[in-house]
Formats: C-alpha cells, structure tokens, sequence
C-alpha cells in the first residue's frame, strides 16, 4: 500500500528535477485535492496557496463502500489472477469496466442524468429486453469500454483504497504542526456532488481554521454533480481565479 504522502513524495521531486523551489499553489480535484492538502500540511513554505476541490479529508462509510464494491468487481473477474494478469496478455476487463460504470453513476447528479438522458432509448419503441436499451445505459457501456484503454486495475485498486486511508487530520500532532502554516487555503465544493458532498469540504475549512490558518470554503451551484469540478462551471472558475490571482 501507498499514501497520498507517498504521491506527493513523487510531486516535490519532479520539482526539484525540474528547479522549481517553491509553488505559487497546488491544486487538485478529488484525490488531486487530497494531495494538495496533504502537501501544504506538511510543508509550509512549499506554496503560497492551496486549493482542495471536490476533496475529502475522511471517506464515509457509504464512500468506502462503493469503492468496495468496484474492487470486488475487479478481483472477483477470473481474469485477475490474483492480480498476475500483465504476465498472461489478458486482465479483468470485465471488472475494470463494471467498476467504472459504477463508479461513474456517482460523479453525477441525479439531474444530471435526467438532463442528459431522461427516459430516452436507443430505438423508441423496441421490444424490452435485458440488453442495453436506454440511453443512459448505453452511455454507461460506453464509459467502462472506454476506459479499458487509458486505466489499469491494479492502478483503480490502490487508489481507491489510498483514498480510502486518507485521514490527515486524524494525525498525532497535527494541529500543533499547523500553526503558523503561512498557506492559504480554499476548499471547493458544488452543492449537487453527493460522493464528496459540501460537508467534506466545509470540514476541511473547519480543520484548518481551527489551527490558526487562513482557510475559507466556497459552495458552488452546479446541476452537474461530482465532475463539476472538470467543467465549465462560471461561478467555480470566477472563484478559483479570485483565489490565485
């Protein structure tokens, strides 16, 4: 297992690869947030700013189990074998693309899929059967197929359970080692986003300002869910842009 410590280990020496000694900020969506937050935490004078959107800095249970659930997909596909599967040619396609199908239900809002889909099918008027049929579901096969090509699953796996671990504030001595962190922090989050919903982000404010640090958390109207924070959003890049300038 790795942390997100661990991710961010990997962040500060590409920098120091590339000569870059200090960020202006770090920000990120979802564990990119999570990474974010973890970096200014224990490194004060890395950057000036930080950002954590859509982030949380502890997984519900209801969090933990869908990801349970994708996992299981994954490991319970024959193809895995025991997670050996690179050495065959074949992997748990199957798995992998169930788990993302899924997983992507949760990244929208139910008015989302009502906006994009609603109720309307492939062919209007077909017989029912247990095929595809509706739109939404074949947008859904659509989304694991695709993902086959740009994902691994051992990749899903330990990401998911990282994110799963991930409790920064739980830490001994993490208060005392905030203060006088000169980083300023924004928490973002959108009221439609149901898998880190405007608690975890408002919580992560809470956490920081409770230490003495200079932390605020926005709130953004959006019908789009979870994947806002990869959208055109006015409102979210208006106040993500007040932030860094």
């Amino acid at each position: 297992m790795f942390s997100v410590r661990d991710l961010n280990t990997v962040h500060r020496r590409l920098l120091e690869h590339l000569g870059i000694g200090r960020l202006h900020a770090a920000l990120g969506g979802s564990l990119g947030g999570m990474q974010a937050l973890q970096w200014a935490i224990d490194d004060p004078q890395a950057m000036t700013r930080c950002a954590a959107i859509c982030a949380s800095a502890e997984l519900s249970a209801m969090n933990i189990a869908f990801s349970t659930v994708a996992r299981e997909a994954i490991m319970r596909d024959p193809g895995f074998q025991g997670g050996s599967y690179h050495e065959s040619g074949t992997g748990p396609n199957i798995g992998l693309a169930v788990a993302r199908m899924m997983a992507h239900i949760t990244y929208l809002s139910e008015e989302s899929f009502a906006r994009k889909f609603g109720r309307r099918r492939r062919v209007e008027g077909a017989e029912p059967g247990l095929g595809p049929d509706f739109e939404v579901e074949h947008y859904l096969h659509h989304q694991g197929a695709s993902f086959l090509s740009r994902f691994d699953a051992l990749s899903y796996l330990y990401l998911t359970r990282t994110m799963d671990y991930f409790t920064p504030f739980e830490e001994h001595g993490v208060r005392e080692r905030l203060r006088g962190n000169p980083t300023r922090f924004l928490a973002i989050s959108f009221d439609s986003d149901w898998r880190f919903s405007s608690a975890h982000s408002a919580r992560i404010a809470r956490e920081l300002q409770a230490a003495g640090c200079a932390a605020e958390h926005v709130d953004i109207p959006s019908p789009w869910g979870h994947d806002s924070f990869l959208l055109d959003v006015p409102e979210y890049h208006a106040a993500l842009g007040h932030f860094l300038r």
